[in-house]
């Protein structure tokens, strides 16, 4: 999945599940989701995008820095599960 996918991804979660709009609040994670594309690939930014969209239909809009700590979770995991570097 590539970075720009997440994001919309996340803003139809947003759009669906919070009293917030979606594009406004989803752009936030952009950054992230690039960084993630950077250091891994496609699968780990889609690993991502589904652990950020549970949170959101779950009731909660994650902070970046939030977003941030669950990237960080989701390199470490695909490091060791898929070889990364």
């Amino acid at each position: 999945m590539e970075p720009e996918e997440a994001v919309r991804q996340l803003e139809y979660a947003i759009d669906a599940s919070l009293d917030e709009t979606g594009q406004r609040a989803a752009a936030g994670y952009r950054p992230t989701f690039e960084r993630v594309a950077e250091r891994a690939d496609g699968s780990a930014v889609y690993a991502l995008a589904c652990d950020l969209a549970d949170e959101v239909v779950g009731g909660d809009c994650p902070s970046p820095a939030e977003a941030n700590a669950t990237a960080e979770r989701v390199l470490d995991d695909w490091a060791y599960t898929d070889g990364g570097a």
